[in-house]
């Protein structure tokens, strides 16, 4: 059984309490009808024409000062009329920012999107809107889509501890450990009071010593006493344990898993990469899961390739290099 979400919105921002991963599905039948957006209210053309012309018009006399108070007039009424066009929207994106919060409730999150878009259209310097609509996004897997958003509300308010919130979470959710990390430390600079920065803090840096090889507990254990990635890599007793690591996996598997891999990477472009240390029998691109197997003849060769590949830039991303999970899984002790 999920836990209760708990939904705050008195500054018009989604406050979750529960476990962010566990999505539900959006309701069968057709999504809530959205409220019509008005169109931006156009020009007052007579007033426009008026004003330009009494400007090149020469009167004397109290007639002169008739047309110039009339004129004036125009332009204020205009103006004040802007003002609350303006105004309206403004109360329209805050309503439809309700509907999106309770949509969210629900777990109808397509629709939170549709609704909090439309917010965005009637008032697009918010930055709570997309804020709210990065963290919709991120519950649907649209990582990028959240990242987006996350980094426009952070240009809207670069003080604002949730923007890198939402842009630590997205990163976690496109594997982009490292970056995540500085982002839910600025988290905690501005607010330090947040506890979930914290949480997802220590793991981005758990997660980041995982991909270099360590296992988990050992990563938890080494943070505790070095507190950051660059300390424990820099520790005798983490160089120590990766070096027992990859003799222990060395010559048992010649396969490797390898992460990041956009459309635009070959097989022939991971064959000149990998080759370089030692005899490929196969490579396997993946590009519907962004990822590839590469098998080498032995393990000597997969493990010196998992040490010095990992991070390499390839195409537009940087590769994450691992051991297969059927052998990972295969190799765990027994409890």
């Amino acid at each position: 059984m999920q836990p209760p979400l708990s939904l705050h919105s008195a500054d018009g921002c989604l406050e979750i309490s529960s476990d962010w991963n566990n999505h539900s599905s959006s309701p069968g039948g057709r999504p809530p009808r959205c409220l019509p957006v008005d169109q931006e209210p156009e020009l007052d053309v007579s007033s426009a024409f008026v004003a330009n012309a009494a400007s090149h018009i020469k009167l004397k006399g109290p007639r002169s000062r008739g047309l110039q108070i009339t004129t004036k007039n125009k332009e204020n009424k205009a103006r004040t009329s802007q003002g609350e066009d303006t105004e309206e929207m403004k109360r329209k994106g805050e309503s439809l920012t309700e509907q999106g919060i309770e949509m969210f409730g629900r777990g109808w999150y397509s629709q939170a999107v549709h609704m909090f878009t439309e917010a965005i259209y009637c008032d697009p310097k918010d930055h709570r809107f997309y804020g709210n609509r990065s963290h919709c996004n991120l519950c649907l897997g649209r990582h990028c889509a959240a990242l987006k958003d996350a980094q426009r509300s952070i240009e809207l308010a670069p003080d604002w501890p949730k923007g890198f919130f939402r842009k630590g979470s997205a990163l976690m959710g496109l594997k982009r450990y490292k970056e995540a990390e500085k982002a839910m430390v600025q988290v905690l600079k501005l607010d330090q009071h947040i506890d979930e920065a914290s949480s997802k803090l220590v793991s981005c840096r758990v997660l980041q010593l995982m991909d270099m090889g360590f296992e988990e507990e050992q990563s938890k254990l080494l943070l505790e006493k070095f507190s950051t990635v660059q300390g424990v890599l820099k520790s005798s007793e983490a160089k120590a344990l990766k070096q027992t690591s990859l003799q222990e996996k060395s010559g048992s598997c010649p396969s490797l898993w390898v992460g990041n891999i956009t459309l635009e990477v070959t097989e022939k472009d991971l064959r000149e990469i990998f080759k370089m240390f030692g005899e490929i029998e196969s490579v396997r691109v993946l590009h519907e899961r962004f990822c590839a197997f590469v098998n080498f003849k032995n393990g000597n060769m997969a493990a010196r390739a998992l040490e010095k590949l990992q991070g390499v830039e390839l195409g537009s991303a940087k590769l994450e290099v691992r051991y297969p999970d059927y052998w990972l899984q295969r190799t765990l002790p027994s409890t």
